[in-house]
Protein backbone atom coordinates (compact mmCIF):
# COMPACT_ATOMS: atom_id res chain seq x y z
CA UNK A 1 0.00 0.00 0.00
CA UNK A 2 2.88 2.38 0.77
CA UNK A 3 4.36 1.61 -2.64
CA UNK A 4 1.02 2.42 -4.28
CA UNK A 5 0.83 5.72 -2.39
CA UNK A 6 4.34 6.64 -3.55
CA UNK A 7 3.37 5.90 -7.17
CA UNK A 8 0.23 8.02 -6.80
CA UNK A 9 2.22 10.96 -5.41
CA UNK A 10 4.80 10.60 -8.18
CA UNK A 11 2.02 10.62 -10.78
CA UNK A 12 0.50 13.77 -9.31
CA UNK A 13 3.88 15.53 -9.31
CA UNK A 14 4.53 14.49 -12.91
CA UNK A 15 1.10 15.72 -14.03
CA UNK A 16 1.70 19.10 -12.32
CA UNK A 17 5.11 19.34 -14.00
CA UNK A 18 3.55 18.64 -17.41
CA UNK A 19 0.88 21.27 -16.82
CA UNK A 20 3.48 23.89 -15.83
CA UNK A 21 5.68 22.95 -18.79
CA UNK A 22 2.75 23.26 -21.18
CA UNK A 23 1.78 26.61 -19.70
CA UNK A 24 5.33 27.99 -20.01
CA UNK A 25 5.95 26.82 -23.59
CA UNK A 26 5.04 29.35 -26.30
CA UNK A 27 1.90 28.70 -28.30
CA UNK A 28 2.44 27.01 -31.65
CA UNK A 29 2.28 29.19 -34.76
CA UNK A 30 -1.05 29.83 -36.35
CA UNK A 31 -1.86 27.99 -39.58
CA UNK A 32 -1.25 29.78 -42.87
CA UNK A 33 -3.81 29.75 -45.65
CA UNK A 34 -2.34 28.99 -49.08
CA UNK A 35 -3.40 28.72 -52.68
CA UNK A 36 -2.41 25.31 -54.08
CA UNK A 37 -1.64 25.39 -57.79
CA UNK A 38 -2.39 22.24 -59.77
CA UNK A 39 0.31 22.70 -62.41
CA UNK A 40 3.80 21.28 -61.90
CA UNK A 41 6.49 23.96 -62.01
CA UNK A 42 10.22 23.92 -62.38
CA UNK A 43 12.27 22.80 -59.43
CA UNK A 44 12.68 25.54 -56.88
CA UNK A 45 11.06 28.13 -59.13
CA UNK A 46 8.51 30.66 -58.03
CA UNK A 47 4.87 29.57 -58.34
CA UNK A 48 3.28 30.10 -61.70
CA UNK A 49 -0.28 30.36 -62.96
CA UNK A 50 -2.97 27.68 -63.18
CA UNK A 51 -5.99 26.43 -61.30
CA UNK A 52 -5.83 26.89 -57.54
CA UNK A 53 -7.41 25.16 -54.56
CA UNK A 54 -7.56 26.39 -50.94
CA UNK A 55 -4.96 24.75 -48.71
CA UNK A 56 -3.73 25.13 -45.14
CA UNK A 57 -0.22 24.89 -43.68
CA UNK A 58 -0.15 23.62 -40.09
CA UNK A 59 2.84 23.72 -37.74
CA UNK A 60 3.06 21.64 -34.56
CA UNK A 61 -0.02 19.38 -34.54
CA UNK A 62 -3.64 20.07 -33.69
CA UNK A 63 -3.35 22.34 -30.63
CA UNK A 64 -2.87 25.54 -32.60
CA UNK A 65 -4.25 29.01 -32.93
CA UNK A 66 -7.16 29.05 -35.38
CA UNK A 67 -6.28 30.29 -38.87
CA UNK A 68 -7.43 33.52 -40.43
CA UNK A 69 -11.00 33.52 -41.72
CA UNK A 70 -11.25 32.06 -45.20
CA UNK A 71 -12.64 29.27 -47.34
CA UNK A 72 -12.59 25.71 -46.09
CA UNK A 73 -9.28 24.11 -47.13
CA UNK A 74 -9.39 21.16 -49.46
CA UNK A 75 -5.86 20.05 -48.55
CA UNK A 76 -4.02 20.42 -45.22
CA UNK A 77 -0.23 20.22 -45.02
CA UNK A 78 1.33 19.23 -41.70
CA UNK A 79 4.73 20.92 -42.02
CA UNK A 80 7.89 19.90 -40.19
CA UNK A 81 10.16 22.97 -40.14
CA UNK A 82 13.37 22.11 -38.22
CA UNK A 83 14.98 25.52 -38.89
CA UNK A 84 11.90 27.66 -38.24
CA UNK A 85 12.06 29.28 -41.68
CA UNK A 86 8.26 29.40 -42.10
CA UNK A 87 7.10 29.63 -38.49
CA UNK A 88 7.87 33.38 -38.03
CA UNK A 89 5.03 34.05 -40.46
CA UNK A 90 2.53 32.34 -38.16
CA UNK A 91 3.56 33.91 -34.83
CA UNK A 92 1.26 36.74 -33.65
CA UNK A 93 1.17 39.68 -33.83
CA UNK A 94 1.48 39.26 -37.55
CA UNK A 95 0.27 40.42 -40.91
CA UNK A 96 -1.62 37.67 -42.75
CA UNK A 97 1.01 36.44 -45.21
CA UNK A 98 0.54 35.67 -48.85
CA UNK A 99 1.16 32.00 -49.64
CA UNK A 100 1.27 29.86 -52.76
CA UNK A 101 2.05 26.13 -53.13
CA UNK A 102 3.20 24.59 -56.37
CA UNK A 103 4.06 20.93 -57.09
CA UNK A 104 7.58 20.59 -58.51
CA UNK A 105 10.34 18.22 -59.55
CA UNK A 106 13.63 19.01 -57.76
CA UNK A 107 16.48 19.98 -60.06
CA UNK A 108 20.01 21.20 -59.50
CA UNK A 109 19.71 24.10 -61.93
CA UNK A 110 21.16 24.87 -65.34
CA UNK A 111 23.73 27.50 -64.32
CA UNK A 112 27.29 26.48 -65.29
CA UNK A 113 28.61 27.02 -61.74
CA UNK A 114 25.95 24.63 -60.31
CA UNK A 115 26.84 21.65 -62.52
CA UNK A 116 29.67 20.36 -60.29
CA UNK A 117 27.05 19.57 -57.63
CA UNK A 118 25.83 16.72 -59.89
CA UNK A 119 28.15 15.81 -62.75
CA UNK A 120 25.55 13.44 -64.23
CA UNK A 121 22.97 16.29 -64.35
CA UNK A 122 20.37 14.08 -62.68
CA UNK A 123 18.51 14.41 -59.43
CA UNK A 124 19.81 12.21 -56.61
CA UNK A 125 17.99 8.95 -55.84
CA UNK A 126 16.70 10.38 -52.56
CA UNK A 127 14.67 12.95 -54.47
CA UNK A 128 11.80 10.55 -55.07
CA UNK A 129 8.29 11.16 -53.85
CA UNK A 130 6.22 14.33 -53.96
CA UNK A 131 7.77 17.80 -53.82
CA UNK A 132 6.28 21.27 -53.47
CA UNK A 133 7.55 24.82 -53.48
CA UNK A 134 5.96 27.10 -50.89
CA UNK A 135 6.38 30.85 -51.38
CA UNK A 136 5.17 32.86 -48.38
CA UNK A 137 5.81 36.42 -47.36
CA UNK A 138 4.84 39.70 -45.73
CA UNK A 139 6.18 43.23 -46.28
CA UNK A 140 8.80 42.50 -43.57
CA UNK A 141 9.68 38.85 -44.29
CA UNK A 142 9.77 36.48 -47.21
CA UNK A 143 10.67 32.80 -47.60
CA UNK A 144 10.61 30.14 -50.29
CA UNK A 145 10.76 26.54 -49.06
CA UNK A 146 11.30 23.27 -50.89
CA UNK A 147 8.97 20.72 -49.26
CA UNK A 148 9.45 16.95 -49.46
CA UNK A 149 6.25 14.95 -49.04
CA UNK A 150 5.82 12.00 -46.69
CA UNK A 151 2.74 10.02 -45.74
CA UNK A 152 -0.58 11.08 -47.21
CA UNK A 153 -4.11 10.53 -46.01
CA UNK A 154 -7.34 11.78 -47.45
CA UNK A 155 -7.11 15.58 -47.46
CA UNK A 156 -3.90 15.65 -45.34
CA UNK A 157 -0.27 15.64 -46.50
CA UNK A 158 2.79 15.41 -44.28
CA UNK A 159 5.79 17.36 -45.61
CA UNK A 160 9.18 18.50 -44.33
CA UNK A 161 11.25 21.55 -45.25
CA UNK A 162 14.44 20.35 -46.98
CA UNK A 163 15.65 23.80 -48.12
CA UNK A 164 14.45 27.30 -47.31
CA UNK A 165 15.72 30.60 -48.73
CA UNK A 166 14.56 33.61 -46.72
CA UNK A 167 15.02 37.38 -46.47
CA UNK A 168 14.27 40.06 -43.90
CA UNK A 169 14.28 42.79 -46.57
CA UNK A 170 11.79 41.78 -49.28
CA UNK A 171 11.27 45.47 -50.07
CA UNK A 172 14.06 48.02 -49.77
CA UNK A 173 14.32 51.78 -50.26
CA UNK A 174 17.82 53.23 -50.55
CA UNK A 175 19.51 56.49 -51.51
CA UNK A 176 21.86 56.74 -54.44
CA UNK A 177 25.50 56.64 -53.36
CA UNK A 178 24.79 55.09 -49.93
CA UNK A 179 25.58 51.38 -49.31
CA UNK A 180 22.60 49.00 -49.40
CA UNK A 181 22.44 45.50 -47.90
CA UNK A 182 20.10 42.99 -49.55
CA UNK A 183 19.62 40.34 -46.89
CA UNK A 184 19.39 36.69 -47.88
CA UNK A 185 19.94 33.45 -45.95
CA UNK A 186 19.21 29.77 -46.40
CA UNK A 187 18.51 26.83 -44.10
CA UNK A 188 19.42 23.28 -45.14
CA UNK A 189 21.34 20.21 -43.95
CA UNK A 190 25.14 20.54 -44.17
CA UNK A 191 26.15 20.05 -47.82
CA UNK A 192 28.00 21.87 -50.62
CA UNK A 193 26.06 24.75 -52.13
CA UNK A 194 26.23 27.28 -54.94
CA UNK A 195 24.86 30.82 -54.61
CA UNK A 196 23.67 33.11 -57.38
CA UNK A 197 22.53 36.75 -57.20
CA UNK A 198 20.67 37.99 -60.28
CA UNK A 199 19.40 41.50 -61.12
CA UNK A 200 16.44 42.17 -63.43
CA UNK A 201 15.31 45.60 -64.57
CA UNK A 202 13.30 46.87 -67.56
CA UNK A 203 13.14 43.45 -69.17
CA UNK A 204 16.89 42.75 -68.97
CA UNK A 205 18.74 40.59 -66.46
CA UNK A 206 22.30 39.78 -65.48
CA UNK A 207 24.13 37.69 -62.90
CA UNK A 208 25.82 40.01 -60.41
CA UNK A 209 27.57 37.39 -58.30
CA UNK A 210 28.04 33.61 -58.12
CA UNK A 211 29.78 31.69 -55.33
CA UNK A 212 30.83 28.02 -55.06
CA UNK A 213 31.28 26.75 -51.50
CA UNK A 214 33.36 23.75 -52.64
CA UNK A 215 36.16 25.90 -54.07
CA UNK A 216 35.36 28.96 -51.93
CA UNK A 217 35.61 31.08 -55.07
CA UNK A 218 33.33 33.44 -56.95
CA UNK A 219 33.25 32.47 -60.65
CA UNK A 220 31.21 35.58 -61.39
CA UNK A 221 31.54 38.95 -59.63
CA UNK A 222 30.42 42.39 -60.81
CA UNK A 223 32.28 45.51 -59.60
CA UNK A 224 30.37 47.17 -56.79
CA UNK A 225 28.63 43.93 -55.68
CA UNK A 226 30.05 42.27 -52.56
CA UNK A 227 29.06 39.01 -50.84
CA UNK A 228 28.71 39.07 -47.05
CA UNK A 229 28.97 35.35 -46.30
CA UNK A 230 27.99 34.35 -42.79
CA UNK A 231 28.99 31.20 -40.96
CA UNK A 232 26.50 28.47 -40.26
CA UNK A 233 24.99 29.22 -36.85
CA UNK A 234 23.40 26.86 -34.36
CA UNK A 235 20.02 27.02 -36.13
CA UNK A 236 21.53 25.79 -39.39
CA UNK A 237 21.01 29.14 -41.17
CA UNK A 238 23.76 30.61 -43.40
CA UNK A 239 23.69 34.29 -44.42
CA UNK A 240 24.51 35.16 -48.05
CA UNK A 241 23.77 38.91 -48.08
CA UNK A 242 24.56 41.08 -51.11
CA UNK A 243 26.07 44.54 -50.52
CA UNK A 244 25.89 47.29 -53.12
CA UNK A 245 28.65 49.78 -52.33
CA UNK A 246 27.43 52.78 -54.36
CA UNK A 247 23.99 52.09 -55.83
CA UNK A 248 22.66 54.26 -58.63
CA UNK A 249 19.20 54.59 -60.19
CA UNK A 250 20.25 51.92 -62.68
CA UNK A 251 20.47 49.41 -59.81
CA UNK A 252 16.76 49.67 -59.11
CA UNK A 253 14.69 46.59 -59.89
CA UNK A 254 14.22 42.95 -58.88
CA UNK A 255 16.93 40.88 -57.18
CA UNK A 256 16.77 37.08 -57.06
CA UNK A 257 18.77 35.15 -54.46
CA UNK A 258 19.09 31.49 -55.56
CA UNK A 259 20.69 28.65 -53.59
CA UNK A 260 21.58 25.36 -55.31
CA UNK A 261 22.04 22.11 -53.34
CA UNK A 262 22.71 18.56 -54.57
CA UNK A 263 19.02 17.66 -54.15
CA UNK A 264 17.42 20.82 -55.54
CA UNK A 265 17.36 24.59 -55.36
CA UNK A 266 15.14 27.45 -54.16
CA UNK A 267 15.12 31.22 -54.54
CA UNK A 268 13.57 34.32 -53.05
CA UNK A 269 12.81 37.71 -54.59
CA UNK A 270 13.66 41.21 -53.33
CA UNK A 271 12.48 44.57 -54.70
CA UNK A 272 14.85 47.55 -54.53
CA UNK A 273 13.85 51.18 -55.05
CA UNK A 274 16.59 53.82 -55.34
CA UNK A 275 15.98 57.50 -54.58
CA UNK A 276 18.18 60.48 -55.43
CA UNK A 277 17.28 63.87 -53.87
CA UNK A 278 17.22 66.90 -56.19
CA UNK A 279 19.64 69.83 -56.22
CA UNK A 280 18.03 73.25 -56.70
CA UNK A 281 19.63 76.43 -58.08
CA UNK A 282 17.67 79.69 -58.44
CA UNK A 283 18.94 82.35 -60.85
CA UNK A 284 19.63 85.20 -60.80
CA UNK A 285 21.05 85.27 -57.30
CA UNK A 286 20.67 89.08 -57.08
CA UNK A 287 17.35 90.36 -58.42
CA UNK A 288 17.76 94.10 -59.06
CA UNK A 289 15.11 95.46 -61.45
CA UNK A 290 14.74 98.88 -63.05
CA UNK A 291 11.33 100.46 -62.37
CA UNK A 292 8.87 99.57 -65.09
CA UNK A 293 10.92 96.60 -66.31
CA UNK A 294 10.16 92.89 -65.87
CA UNK A 295 12.50 90.08 -64.81
CA UNK A 296 12.64 86.32 -65.29
CA UNK A 297 13.43 83.74 -62.61
CA UNK A 298 14.77 80.28 -63.46
CA UNK A 299 14.74 77.32 -61.06
CA UNK A 300 17.12 74.53 -62.13
CA UNK A 301 16.30 71.14 -60.55
CA UNK A 302 18.81 68.35 -61.24
CA UNK A 303 20.13 64.99 -60.03
CA UNK A 304 16.81 63.52 -58.85
CA UNK A 305 15.27 60.06 -59.22
CA UNK A 306 12.57 58.97 -59.83
CA UNK A 307 11.29 61.59 -62.25
CA UNK A 308 8.19 62.63 -60.26
CA UNK A 309 8.97 66.16 -59.05
CA UNK A 310 6.81 69.22 -58.37
CA UNK A 311 8.04 72.83 -58.76
CA UNK A 312 5.90 75.75 -57.51
CA UNK A 313 6.48 79.50 -57.15
CA UNK A 314 5.62 81.51 -54.04
CA UNK A 315 5.82 85.22 -53.20
CA UNK A 316 6.01 86.96 -49.85
CA UNK A 317 5.38 90.69 -49.89
CA UNK A 318 7.67 93.02 -47.95
CA UNK A 319 5.01 93.82 -45.32
CA UNK A 320 3.41 90.36 -45.06
CA UNK A 321 4.91 87.34 -43.33
CA UNK A 322 3.17 84.23 -44.75
CA UNK A 323 4.17 83.11 -48.24
CA UNK A 324 1.51 82.69 -50.86
CA UNK A 325 1.32 81.76 -54.50
CA UNK A 326 2.69 84.30 -56.95
CA UNK A 327 -0.78 85.10 -58.26
CA UNK A 328 -0.86 88.39 -60.17
CA UNK A 329 2.88 89.03 -59.75
CA UNK A 330 3.75 86.54 -62.54
CA UNK A 331 2.93 87.19 -66.18
CA UNK A 332 3.93 83.76 -67.48
CA UNK A 333 5.53 80.52 -66.26
CA UNK A 334 6.70 77.33 -67.94
CA UNK A 335 8.48 74.07 -67.12
CA UNK A 336 10.80 72.11 -69.38
CA UNK A 337 10.55 68.39 -70.08
CA UNK A 338 12.64 65.85 -68.17
CA UNK A 339 16.25 65.36 -69.23
CA UNK A 340 17.97 62.06 -68.38
CA UNK A 341 21.65 62.09 -67.37
CA UNK A 342 24.24 59.37 -67.89
CA UNK A 343 23.92 58.20 -64.27
CA UNK A 344 20.16 57.66 -64.64
CA UNK A 345 19.05 60.79 -62.77
CA UNK A 346 16.75 63.46 -64.21
CA UNK A 347 16.73 67.24 -64.42
CA UNK A 348 14.29 69.94 -65.48
CA UNK A 349 13.97 73.72 -65.41
CA UNK A 350 11.06 75.91 -64.31
CA UNK A 351 10.84 79.63 -65.18
CA UNK A 352 8.61 82.54 -64.15
CA UNK A 353 8.41 85.97 -65.82
CA UNK A 354 7.44 88.69 -63.34
CA UNK A 355 5.19 91.65 -64.04
CA UNK A 356 6.85 95.07 -64.54
CA UNK A 357 8.35 96.20 -61.24
CA UNK A 358 6.82 99.10 -59.31
CA UNK A 359 7.70 100.68 -55.94
CA UNK A 360 5.20 98.46 -54.10
CA UNK A 361 7.15 95.38 -55.31
CA UNK A 362 10.38 96.48 -53.67
CA UNK A 363 11.51 93.91 -51.07
CA UNK A 364 9.17 91.13 -52.18
CA UNK A 365 10.64 87.64 -51.74
CA UNK A 366 10.16 85.06 -54.50
CA UNK A 367 10.70 81.36 -53.71
CA UNK A 368 11.08 78.22 -55.79
CA UNK A 369 9.62 75.27 -53.84
CA UNK A 370 10.58 71.73 -54.95
CA UNK A 371 8.81 68.58 -53.69
CA UNK A 372 10.20 65.08 -54.32
CA UNK A 373 9.84 61.59 -52.86
CA UNK A 374 13.49 61.51 -51.75
CA UNK A 375 13.03 64.61 -49.55
CA UNK A 376 11.78 64.67 -45.98
CA UNK A 377 10.49 68.19 -46.57
CA UNK A 378 10.34 70.47 -49.64
CA UNK A 379 13.40 72.48 -50.71
CA UNK A 380 12.86 76.26 -50.75
CA UNK A 381 15.27 78.65 -52.50
CA UNK A 382 14.45 82.39 -52.32
CA UNK A 383 15.57 85.73 -53.75
CA UNK A 384 14.57 89.31 -52.80
CA UNK A 385 13.47 91.79 -55.46
CA UNK A 386 15.21 95.16 -55.18
CA UNK A 387 14.02 98.16 -57.19
CA UNK A 388 16.97 100.13 -58.53
CA UNK A 389 17.25 103.68 -57.06
CA UNK A 390 14.23 103.40 -54.81
CA UNK A 391 15.73 103.86 -51.37
CA UNK A 392 18.91 103.64 -49.40
CA UNK A 393 20.20 100.75 -47.43
CA UNK A 394 17.90 98.89 -45.10
CA UNK A 395 18.29 98.68 -41.36
CA UNK A 396 19.72 95.19 -41.79
CA UNK A 397 22.45 96.55 -44.09
CA UNK A 398 23.39 99.32 -41.64
CA UNK A 399 23.55 96.86 -38.76
CA UNK A 400 25.75 94.56 -40.81
CA UNK A 401 28.16 97.37 -41.71
CA UNK A 402 28.41 98.42 -38.07
CA UNK A 403 29.25 94.88 -36.99
CA UNK A 404 31.89 94.58 -39.70
CA UNK A 405 33.52 97.86 -38.63
CA UNK A 406 33.48 96.78 -34.99
CA UNK A 407 35.14 93.48 -35.82
CA UNK A 408 37.80 95.19 -37.96
CA UNK A 409 38.67 97.63 -35.16
CA UNK A 410 39.07 94.79 -32.69
CA UNK A 411 41.22 92.88 -35.16
CA UNK A 412 43.52 95.86 -35.72
CA UNK A 413 43.97 96.43 -31.97
CA UNK A 414 44.82 92.74 -31.57
CA UNK A 415 47.31 92.59 -34.45
CA UNK A 416 48.97 95.98 -33.87
CA UNK A 417 48.73 96.80 -30.15
CA UNK A 418 51.51 99.49 -30.26
CA UNK A 419 49.97 101.33 -33.17
CA UNK A 420 46.66 101.47 -31.38
CA UNK A 421 48.15 103.10 -28.20
CA UNK A 422 49.06 106.87 -27.94
CA UNK A 423 52.76 107.62 -27.64
CA UNK A 424 53.92 108.17 -24.08
CA UNK A 425 55.13 111.69 -23.28
CA UNK A 426 58.86 111.97 -22.71
CA UNK A 427 59.72 113.42 -19.32
CA UNK A 428 62.72 115.87 -19.24
CA UNK A 429 64.52 115.87 -15.94
CA UNK A 430 67.47 118.05 -14.92
CA UNK A 431 70.52 116.43 -13.39
CA UNK A 432 70.61 116.38 -9.59
CA UNK A 433 72.19 119.36 -7.85
CA UNK A 434 73.89 119.71 -4.55
CA UNK A 435 72.20 122.42 -2.49
CA UNK A 436 75.55 123.35 -0.86
CA UNK A 437 77.21 124.07 -4.18
CA UNK A 438 74.74 125.75 -6.45
CA UNK A 439 75.63 126.08 -10.07
CA UNK A 440 77.16 129.33 -11.26
CA UNK A 441 75.38 131.26 -13.91
CA UNK A 442 77.03 130.88 -17.27
CA UNK A 443 78.52 134.16 -18.64
CA UNK A 444 79.06 134.33 -22.36
CA UNK A 445 82.71 134.92 -23.35
CA UNK A 446 83.70 138.44 -24.42
CA UNK A 447 85.65 139.33 -27.49
CA UNK A 448 89.28 140.14 -26.42
CA UNK A 449 90.78 140.30 -29.84
CA UNK A 450 92.91 143.41 -30.54
CA UNK A 451 91.87 143.60 -34.11
CA UNK A 452 88.46 144.96 -34.50
CA UNK A 453 86.27 143.02 -36.70
CA UNK A 454 83.79 144.11 -39.12
CA UNK A 455 80.29 144.31 -38.05
CA UNK A 456 78.90 140.85 -37.68
CA UNK A 457 75.55 140.03 -36.42
CA UNK A 458 75.80 137.78 -33.40
CA UNK A 459 72.94 135.61 -32.41
CA UNK A 460 71.27 136.61 -29.24
CA UNK A 461 72.17 134.26 -26.44
CA UNK A 462 69.25 133.23 -24.32
CA UNK A 463 70.11 132.48 -20.74
CA UNK A 464 69.32 128.98 -19.69
CA UNK A 465 66.60 128.80 -17.19
CA UNK A 466 66.29 125.94 -14.78
CA UNK A 467 63.20 125.25 -12.84
CA UNK A 468 64.00 125.79 -9.19
CA UNK A 469 61.93 126.87 -6.27
CA UNK A 470 62.18 130.23 -4.55
CA UNK A 471 64.36 128.94 -1.73
CA UNK A 472 67.06 127.87 -4.16
CA UNK A 473 67.07 131.30 -5.83
CA UNK A 474 67.35 133.07 -2.47
CA UNK A 475 70.27 130.93 -1.33
CA UNK A 476 72.08 131.57 -4.58
CA UNK A 477 71.75 135.35 -4.25
CA UNK A 478 73.16 135.28 -0.71
CA UNK A 479 76.10 133.23 -1.84
CA UNK A 480 77.00 135.74 -4.55
CA UNK A 481 76.74 138.73 -2.21
CA UNK A 482 79.08 137.14 0.29
CA UNK A 483 81.65 136.60 -2.40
Amino acid sequence: MAAGLRLLLAGLCWSQFRVKDAASSPPPPAPIRCALLDGVGRGGALPGGGNTRPALLRFGGDAETPPEPGPEPEVTFNISDPWGALTPLGVPPRTPPSCELNPTNPQTGSAPWSRPLHPDARSPPTAGGQWWVAAVGTPQYGATALLQGGTNTEGTITAAVSLAVLTHTPTLHGHAGSPIHLHCAFAAPPSPFVLEWRHQSRGAGQVLLAYDSTSARAPRATPGAELLLGTRDGDGVTAVTLRLARPSPGDEGTYICSVFLPHGHAQTVLQLSVFAPPKVILSPKNLVVTPGMSAELRCHVSGFYPLDVTVTWQRRAEKSRPSRSTGGSVMDSWTSSHRRAADGTYSRTAAARLVPAHPQHHGDVYSCVVTHGALDKPIRVSVRLLLAGTEGPHLEDITGLFLVAFILCGLIRWLYPKAARPEEETKVTSPPRNPKYPQKPQIPPQNTSKHPKTHHSHPTLQPSVSCRNHSDLHSSSQHLSSR
